[in-house]
C-alpha cells in the first residue's frame, strides 16, 4: 500500500506551531512559579518575607486584600501609610474606639488635602476562613484597608513593626501603637492607639506636617 508523503508545513505554521509550544511551557511554568510563590510566602523564614530596608522600625511586606491580590507596600508609595495590627476576633469594647478613631482621623487629613492609608492587618491567620475580617473593619472603618496574611508572614511583620504577637483570653492582643511610614516609605513615628481622637490628630497632623 502506497503511503502519501507528508507536505512539509510551511514557514507560518511551524511559527505558529512553536508559539504554541511556548505558551503551553510559559503556562507551566507560570503554575509552578505561582504554586512556589505561595510556599514560599506560607514557609520561608524572616529574612526571604520581610526587609526592614533601613529602617528601625518597618519595611517591606506581602499581605493579601479581601479580594485575594496580594499587596505590597510599594503600593502606599506617595501616601503617608498608617500600619496597625488587631485580631477580628478582639472585643469591640477593646478595639473598635482606636479603628473608629484612627478611620476618622485620616479621613480628617484627606480633607486637609493630605493623602493617609491606614492598613488594618489582622493578627489570626484564619481570618478568612473563621472571621469576617471585611465586616469588621469596612462596617466600622469604611476609609481602611483591611489585610491578612500567612502565619509566617504576620510574625515576621509584627517582628519587624514592633508589634505584639500575644494570645489572650483566645484572640491577639491589638498592638499598642499605629506605625506611620512617610510617602517615600520610611520610618516616620509610632503613635499610641489610646490616645483620644484629637490628640491622635494633632499627633498624626506634626508627623505629617512638621
Amino acid at each position: 500500500m502506497r503511503t502519501k508523503n507528508k507536505q512539509p508545513l510551511s514557514p507560518e505554521r511551524l511559527r505558529l506551531r512553536r508559539f504554541g509550544v511556548v505558551v503551553a511551557a510559559c503556562f507551566v511554568l507560570g503554575s509552578l512559579l505561582g504554586y512556589g510563590g505561595f510556599y514560599w510566602a506560607s514557609h520561608a523564614g524572616r529574612g526571604a518575607l520581610v526587609s526592614s530596608e533601613g529602617n528601625p522600625v518597618g519595611g517591606n511586606f506581602r499581605v493579601a486584600s479581601m479580594g485575594g491580590s496580594i499587596v505590597t507596600e510599594g503600593e502606599f508609595r506617595g501616601s503617608w501609610l498608617i500600619v496597625w495590627f488587631v485580631d477580628p476576633r478582639c472585643p469591640a469594647q477593646r478595639c473598635m474606639p482606636a479603628l473608629k478613631r484612627l478611620d476618622s482621623v485620616a479621613v480628617r487629613l484627606h480633607q486637609e488635602g493630605h493623602s493617609v492609608s491606614p492598613l488594618v492587618v489582622s493578627l489570626d491567620a484564619t481570618a478568612p476562613n473563621t472571621d469576617d475580617l471585611q465586616d469588621y473593619v469596612m462596617n466600622n472603618a469604611p476609609h481602611t484597608v483591611p489585610a491578612y496574611a500567612s502565619q509566617s508572614m504576620i510574625e515576621a511583620m509584627t517582628d519587624l513593626y514592633h508589634a505584639p504577637l500575644t494570645k489572650e483570653d483566645g484572640y491577639y492582643i491589638p498592638a499598642p501603637s499605629f506605625v506611620v511610614m512617610n510617602p517615600q516609605g520610611r520610618y516616620a513615628a509610632s503613635v499610641p492607639t489610646a490616645l483620644d481622637e484629637e490628640s491622635l490628630m494633632r499627633r498624626l497632623h506634626a508627623v505629617i506636617t512638621p
